[in-house]
């Protein structure tokens, strides 16, 4: 939880003596002190109006390993570029020249108090949403749950698809704090704490308005009385928005990633029936930017697609496979229950990858999950996924599937690809 205290610092000259005095602090790092660094930037940005403080810091040194890095385009995200050795030494040596002072002083105390400015990015973020909550006291009506589906697994865990979640004034808990938020709040920080600061997606700092906002699915936990504890969440982005599509933006359509449209995908996409005739043509494509539109602009009816991400697991770390496997159930179940046949997925947990795989074992004319491309994040051990999941076959497995059987063909693919039986 991000603690809010009463407010003593009223202009710079305060502040910085605050951050001086932080950076000066030789006792070890606790959640009081990133707290009182986390006030003291929230005050200096109120007092200043630099907003973008931490995006100008950001940029700042990115631009800076970029001017030494000339011979190849840089690799990697946020993450892997600003914790490369490079990227320490010139924090810890150079000045942000061209910037106001505090700057500065703001980048060295974020360094000593988190492990990166990133990191210090991130939390300032969940600050942010916990102490609006906490100063509002959250003057909003607790709203209603009847529009709930209950999970057959256990009756206390309920899902749904909620239009515009910026509109809904219902009030969660998250496992991140007990703040009591509203859902979009909630949505942006179990985003804020599961994407961005355990799998260090750093980029999705710059468009965090996405969760506030739109579409999604939602999957909840009774709590006997008490407001509901909010688990998971994902983006649906429809057919009619891809110009705000995940897919097209310009990191998933570099050179670097490897198509792997196979001839078994192409045979499933021409007797899906809801491409083309024939979709054999997408076999001679080699970039993926090219491969993606192409492959959409094949759907007959554009109604039938979206595009699903931002999908978000959260609670106790020995419910989280479970929590896992009760949203891509009912997701998927959900998205073909309201027309939703083609869904674009971006997927890297290898759990996930391996169910579908797994059901694409099985002989059937249609696989349910078709892979597109991939991509190893250079400096991670991450790969990742771009592919389509076909609903309604997806759905007709998920509901003759437990959370056991579903388990059993994770770990039975796992053992295949141990011995190289598989792929």
């Amino acid at each position: 939880m991000y603690l809010l205290k009463e407010k003593s610092l009223n202009d710079s000259a305060h502040v910085e003596l605050e951050l001086k005095s932080l950076l000066k602090n030789s006792v070890n790092v606790n959640k009081n002190n990133q707290n009182e660094l986390l006030y003291a930037i929230d005050t200096y940005i109120e007092i200043s109006g630099n907003i973008d403080i931490f995006q100008k810091i950001v940029s700042y040194r990115i631009k800076e390993i970029e001017k030494n890095h000339t011979q190849r385009p840089l690799k990697g995200n946020l993450y892997t570029i600003l914790t490369s050795d490079i990227a320490k030494k010139n924090i810890s040596e150079n000045l942000l020249f061209g910037l106001p002072p505090l700057f500065r002083l703001i980048e060295k105390c974020a360094t000593k108090y988190f492990e990166n400015i990133l990191e210090c990015w991130a939390t300032y973020e969940c600050y942010k949403i916990t102490s609006k909550a906490t100063k509002s006291q959250n003057n909003h009506k607790v709203g209603h749950f009847m529009l709930s589906n209950t999970c057959d697994e256990d009756d206390s865990y309920k899902y749904e698809i909620v239009s515009n979640i910026e509109n809904d004034t219902r009030l969660f808990h998250t496992a991140f704090s007990n703040v009591a938020l509203d859902l979009s709040s909630a949505n942006l920080l179990i985003n804020i704490e599961t994407f961005i600061k355990q799998q260090h997606w750093y980029e999705m700092l710059y468009c965090l308005d996405v969760s506030l906002s739109s579409e999604h699915f939602i999957l909840y936990q009774e709590n006997n009385g008490e407001l509901p504890l909010l688990l998971s969440t994902a983006l649906i982005q429809r057919g009619n928005n891809q110009h705000k599509w995940l897919t097209f933006q310009p990191f998933f359509q570099t050179e670097n990633w490897t198509i792997e449209l196979s001839n078994e995908n192409l045979n499933t996409l021409n007797n899906c029936g809801m491409y083309d005739d024939d979709v054999n043509y997408l076999a001679q494509e080699k970039r993926i930017k090219n491969l993606d539109r192409k492959m959409l602009q094949s759907v007959k009816n554009k109604d039938l697609v979206c595009e699903i991400i931002r999908m978000a697991i959260s609670g106790e770390n020995k419910k989280l496979n479970f929590i896992l496997f009760l949203t891509l159930k009912y997701l998927t179940i959900e998205l073909y229950n309201i027309g939703l046949k083609i869904a674009y997925t971006i997927v890297e947990q290898p759990s996930i990858l391996g169910f579908y795989h797994s059901v694409n074992s099985e002989i059937c004319e249609i696989s349910p999950y078709i892979s597109v491309c991939s991509q190893h994040v250079e400096g991670t051990k991450l790969k990742t996924y771009q592919g389509i999941v076909l609903t309604e076959v997806m759905s007709k497995i998920f509901k003759e599937c437990n959370f056991r059987s579903y388990n059993k063909r994770i770990i039975t693919m796992r053992k295949l690809e141990r011995t190289g039986i598989h792929g």
